[in-house]
Order: structure tokens, then sequence, then C-alpha cells
């Protein structure tokens, strides 16, 4: 039982054959599968490069932004009330909070609240409620798609220049074969000129 085998070591073989019906564009189909192999393997530094560089970028402006920005206390002044949009925090809670002597008041979304609660809130220098700064773990998160993106892209530019190579051989060999066929179907479909 003979059984197809598609791996890197067929298409080598087929780049070196010396076989009279390995024609030259299966050896330019081989060529460029060998390519995308390598194009694959030389982007992986090429992403970790990126990644790393927006980590490293993601990291400061990130740590800035915690530096500018604190956590405080803040009071609800009235009990929750549900909205219409489903969020995660499906309610809407007024706060307040004392900000270098001054009152600021906001709404929030929250889970159910009751006036009196407390929730944790961040502050920007000017006392206004920011979201919560992003950590390093987000960069981090970040800077992994950044990479696996860089390499996505690598890799599919040469999949999808190979898949238009491919095609284009694949309409010059269906051209060879219809000349080869028709040449036969002149010949009375005899394979042998001389007899």
């Amino acid at each position: 039982m003979h059984t197809n085998n598609f791996g890197l070591t067929v298409w080598t073989r087929r780049l070196r054959a010396h076989h009279p019906l390995v024609r030259v564009s299966d050896r330019v189909e081989a060529a460029c599968l060998l390519l995308i192999v390598v194009v694959a393997l030389l982007a992986v530094p090429v992403a970790g490069a990126a990644g790393t560089a927006v980590h490293d970028d993601l990291s400061r402006t990130f740590a800035t932004q915690r530096a500018e920005r604190q956590q405080i206390e803040a009071t609800v002044t009235r009990d929750s009330r549900a909205t219409a949009q489903a969020y995660d925090n499906p309610y809407l809670s007024p706060v307040q909070w004392q900000f270098n002597g001054t009152t600021r008041i906001d709404d929030m979304r929250t889970a159910k609240l009751k006036a009196g609660d407390h929730v944790t809130i961040w502050v920007d220098r000017g006392g206004n409620r920011r979201a919560a700064p992003p950590t390093d773990r987000d960069a981090a998160v970040q800077a992994v798609i950044a990479a696996l993106s860089v390499w996505s892209l690598a890799v599919g530019l040469a999949v999808a220049g190979w898949a238009v190579l491919r095609m284009r051989l694949d309409r010059g060999r269906y051209a060879d074969w219809d000349r080869e066929l028709g040449g036969l179907a002149d010949n009375g479909g005899r394979t042998n000129n001389n007899a």
C-alpha cells in the first residue's frame, strides 16, 4: 500500500529530482514552498524584536500613567440604578470623593450598590476620575499580539504569493496537458508517430 506524503522531504526531493516527470514548474513550486519555510523561520526573530520594542514602549507609557494616577476611596451617594444597556457592570452609581479639599461628583458603572457604600476609584493629578492604568501584564499581552501579528503578516504574504504562483503554474500545466492531449488526438490516439 502506498500513501502520499506531503511533508518537507517530498518537496526537497522534488526540487533535487532528475526525473523526466518532474517539470520545471514542479521545481519552482517546491523552491517557493521551501522559501516559505525559510521566511517563517526568519520572521521569528523579527517578530520577537517587534514584540520587545512594543513591550518596552508600552511599559514606559503605562508606568507614566501609573505615576500620574492614584487610587482614592469614593462614597456612593444614592442607590445604584439599572441601565438599559447590558454591560459587565449593569448599574450606574453616583459617587463623590474629596481631592485637595474639593468635593467631586461623577457617575460610574458598578455592581448594585447602596448609598453610603465605598468604592475605590482612580484619579489623575487634577482629581478627575480616570480608568485604572494598564499593568505590565497588559503591556506583555499587547507585545505578544504585536509579535504574532508581524509573524503572521510575513508568513501570510509569503503564502499568498505562493498561492498566486501556484495558480499560474497550474494554468500553465493545464495548457501543456491540453496541448499534449490535442496532439495525441490529432495522431489518431497513437503515441508513436513511426507506427
